[in-house]
């Protein structure tokens, strides 16, 4: 290849990239302004107005998915372009045209191999020195093998067949009820995306509905039957009144039951999230690029608490396109847990500024290991108090309450009308059981996760 040539190729090459990353980062703000916008529009930051007053400069009169398809296109065209060069570079090199044992073999590696005819197989099988049989097993494997390593880049939510049931009844009176109080349904939404429920928020409240008016007309007839009473008209009334009470009971049951999820949520990643940052440190230490930490955290599957919001970003990144540091602030957004969310904003603020990510994630890893260790002394210190407060209630009191009980019953008296006898069964049989469990109850709610 002459020199001159080389160069030219070079230049060339070295343009495309710098092209190809300017298109992406037009792709990229032209995301972030659209999900800016739609935020603003459902926190009530903006109004309707001015939300479609923005999307119309934005958008220039265009659709969005005419602008996401016109950046992908622009983009693949410069892919395209160093394709072309790559191979006049190889061809200029090699200064022979490719052969058509070469296609075979190409078009074979490609997975391609059902195309070929028996004579091209047989070709394809002396060149590798395989047999035409394992070859095919071998490309199919790989296939597979490609295919899962592919798959496990993202997870995608499948609808159910309740939830499809549930919208092909309900869903005109599930639009209704949304559009008209949209302030009722706001904390839902935001308590599904923050619990991580794999369904969609407008199924979930089709399914909502669907579910009281079945549970209310399941109640009516139980009720009106089998209720005791010979007043046919009381129990139809008792009936209706009760059904549709319990049908609005499973409605509201299903409506906070997100949010009581949240709860769960925020002790898994309390945690884990120690561990994690640690884990992620070590991940940056080694020189990773930062979308590889969470991918590698995600595959490891030893976090469970964290599992479903790194899934996220995972998510945004792979299946999305979404650059990392709008998946960092979509997931901090609505996040239950505000550890974790000042952790992915330090992420953000490290990546856009050109901070030092690993040393970042090192300090990060050695302050949520202090806070670990300083909740298990304060814990363990507490536990020296419940101890004295066991020792003093349920061990010391109950020898002076007996000691008084035998002490009343040799003088004969009586306590509230009940003998001796009964109030000491009652006290062994029962409080002192209920009291040691009530006990344990509190020592499970109070210890850290």
């Amino acid at each position: 290849m002459a020199k001159e040539n080389l160069k030219f190729f070079a230049e060339k090459l070295s343009s495309l990239v710098e092209e190809i990353v300017m298109a992406r980062n037009y792709k990229n703000v032209f995301l972030k302004n659209m999900i800016e916008i739609k935020d603003d529009l459902a926190s009530g930051r903006i109004s309707k107005l001015d939300y479609e007053l923005t999307l119309g400069k934005v958008l220039k009169n265009r659709k969005e998915g005419e602008w996401i398809d016109y950046y992908n296109q622009n983009i693949k065209e410069l892919f395209d372009q160093i394709t072309i060069i790559s191979d006049a570079i190889i061809a200029d090199f090699s200064q022979q045209k490719i052969t058509r044992k070469t296609k075979i073999v190409i078009e074979a590696e490609e997975g391609k191999i059902s195309r070929l005819t028996k004579k091209e197989k047989t070709l394809y099988s002396q060149q590798v020195n395989l047999e035409p049989e394992r070859i095919k097993n071998y490309l199919k494997n790989k296939k597979t093998k490609r295919l899962a390593e592919f798959e496990m880049d993202y997870v995608l939510y499948e609808s159910t067949s309740y939830g499809k049931v549930a919208n092909i009844f309900v869903e005109p009176l599930m639009l209704k009820l949304t559009k008209k109080y949209p302030q009722i349904f706001q904390s839902l939404y935001d308590a599904l995306r923050s619990s991580g429920m794999k369904v969609l928020s407008k199924t979930y409240v089709s399914i909502i509905i669907f579910t009281s008016i079945w549970s209310a007309l399941a109640l009516i007839p139980i009720l009106i039957i089998f209720w005791r009473d010979t007043n046919l008209a009381a129990r139809i009334i008792r009936g209706l009144f009760l059904g549709i009470l319990g049908g609005g009971i499973t409605g509201l049951a299903m409506f906070y039951y997100p949010a009581s999820l949240l709860g769960g949520i925020k002790k898994g990643i309390r945690r884990d999230l120690p561990f994690v940052v640690v884990h992620m440190a070590a991940i940056a230490g080694s020189g990773a690029q930062p979308v590889s930490i969470f991918s590698t955290i995600l595959k490891s599957e030893e976090y469970k608490g964290l599992k479903s919001e790194i899934k996220k970003i995972v998510n945004y990144v792979n299946l999305f396109g979404y650059d990392l540091s709008t998946a960092l602030r979509l997931v901090a957004n609505t996040t239950p847990s505000v550890q974790f969310k000042d952790l992915l904003n330090g992420i953000i603020s490290t990546i856009q500024t050109g901070g030092d990510l690993k040393q970042y994630l090192h300090s990060s890893a050695e302050s949520a290991l202090a806070t670990y260790r300083l909740e298990r002394k304060r814990y363990a210190d507490s536990m020296a108090t419940y101890s004295d407060v066991y020792t003093g209630l349920l061990i010391a009191a109950p020898l002076l309450f007996f000691v008084t009980l035998a002490i009343i019953q040799s003088l004969g008296g009586e306590i509230g009308g009940l003998s001796v006898s009964t109030i000491a069964l009652i006290g062994v049989g029962l409080v002192l059981p209920l009291l040691n469990v009530g006990f344990l109850v509190f020592l499970n709610l109070n210890k850290p996760e």
